[in-house]
């Protein structure tokens, strides 16, 4: 078993050592290693902690721990001691994707422990840690809080994961991803009085055959009186431009009958349209507004910084505000976020976190890079889409996915964008976030914004 004391060891040993040519300025990275699903994100005493699935020792998926960083502005970020690491029998083989609150000023983490039996069979149970401090993390006497022994025979056992917590009329709720055996994504709906005694209520969601066989990282919130699910299932169907991912990100509009306990599904419509931004989980900012997060990666891609020797590999998106309209929920970047990219035009070279405004009246194709190097991205009025196309990048990312992978797009009409580059990282806001794209790009040496 690795502990938290080892692996603060080792990031300090390490860190100095990794190759920071891609590394972005403004997104969220390891220190070294890998880093994949935020976890915990929540604000605390004044500033925003997230929280990540990581391994210090690679720069692959391995045994996960929690790393932790902390924010006043959402932009930049200090990395803190790990938080949770693999050193118990119930998480002994890796501290999953999980959530946080904050109770009479501790704050409570709930996660899920990983466990692979010596009879080839796997355990994932929900366990518990509190902190007095925001740093440093007690996981208590009584996990784990929540087996599979408390499901229901029709949830598969071995996917119960990634729990999010809240509280809703003085009761504390978390909804936990699992399979069924219609081999459909479920989440399920726990409840506890006290955030250490938790019992199985229902079964929130069921999926249907073409909406994918797991629903990982579920959130549930709400916006403006709203309600919502976020889901990421695995294989949900394509369809047009959507759902072009093996893994996709889902906002589920709907309502809840809490008499029954189910969330009542009325709309499924993809998050992010680009090829990287998956696992996506929220939190309420001090003024109320709920704020959102993903990974900017995705699951069965080569992982370039690694496969370069770089020590490290993967990033957060941006922070996105998240603003109830008749079209849907629209993704914006809070001010001070969007204030630390500075602005350029098309011909200049990217000289740190940039941003471009454009008003569409035609269509458009701008590359990133340099003449035999590049990544393109545009609109397309012909069509109505507005794109994001990796075909002429020296540095390949194809994926699993059964169809091609090197371009990305969304069905909208659009009139204006907002472009958003960070070394590595490209975010594109349609209509003042009625649709986004987020993707990932490799180019060596100096990169120009031109037309093509």
């Amino acid at each position: 078993m690795k502990t938290v004391v080892e692996a603060n060891q080792f990031i300090q040993t390490e860190k100095g050592n990794v190759n920071p040519i891609f590394k972005p300025q403004a997104h969220l990275t390891p220190e070294t290693g890998w880093i994949n699903d935020p976890n915990g994100f929540i604000y605390f005493r004044g500033e925003y902690h997230l929280f990540y699935q990581f391994n210090p020792y690679e720069s692959v998926w391995g045994p996960m721990h929690w790393g932790h960083a902390k924010s006043k502005d959402l932009v930049n970020w200090e990395q803190l001691p790990v938080a949770l690491a693999p050193d118990k029998a119930y998480d002994k083989d890796g501290c999953f994707s999980g959530s946080a609150i904050v109770k009479d000023d501790v704050l409570w983490l709930m996660y899920t422990g990983h466990i692979n039996n010596e009879d080839g069979t796997v355990s994932q149970v929900q366990n518990m840690a509190f902190s007095t401090d925001g740093i440093h993390f007690e996981k208590i006497e009584q996990n784990p809080v929540a087996t599979a022994d408390g499901l229901p025979e029709e949830v598969i056992a071995n996917d119960f994961r990634d729990p999010k917590i809240f509280e809703k009329d003085g009761h504390y709720y978390s909804v936990v991803a699992t399979k069924h055996k219609d081999n459909v994504g479920c989440i399920v709906l726990l409840s506890s009085p006290n955030l250490t005694d938790w019992k199985f209520e229902s079964i929130f969601l069921k999926g249907e055959a073409n909406q994918g066989f797991v629903w990982e990282c579920p959130d549930y919130f709400e916006v403006d009186g709203q309600e919502y699910l976020i889901i990421s299932p695995m294989r949900y169907q394509k369809d047009g431009n959507d759902f072009i991912n093996i893994n996709s990100n889902i906002f589920v509009m709907g309502h809840v009958d809490w008499d029954k306990k189910v969330f009542v599904a009325e709309s499924f419509k993809e998050i992010d349209h680009g090829h990287d931004f998956y696992a996506a989980q929220t939190t309420e900012g001090p003024e109320g507004e709920r704020v959102m997060i993903a990974w900017m990666h995705t699951w069965g891609r080569p992982l370039v910084t690694n496969d370069l020797d770089h020590k490290w590999y993967g990033q957060m998106t941006l922070p996105r505000i998240l603003k109830k309209t008749e079209n849907g929920l629209h993704q914006v970047l809070p001010t001070s976020v969007f204030e630390a990219f500075k602005d350029i035009e098309i011909g200049q070279s990217i000289q740190g976190p940039s941003k471009l405004s454009l008003r569409l009246e035609d269509s458009l194709e701008l590359k990133l890079g340099n003449d035999q190097d590049y990544l393109q991205f545009g609109y397309d009025k012909a069509k109505q889409e507005v794109y994001i196309n990796r075909s002429s990048l020296k540095i390949q990312q194809v994926g699993e996915e059964e169809w091609s992978t090197v371009r990305r797009a969304v069905t909208v009409q659009a009139t204006e964008l907002e472009v958003l580059v960070d070394t590595n990282c490209l975010e594109i806001f349609i209509n003042d976030g009625q649709e986004t794209l987020t993707s990932t790009f490799y180019v060596e040496g100096q990169i120009i914004l031109n037309a093509l």
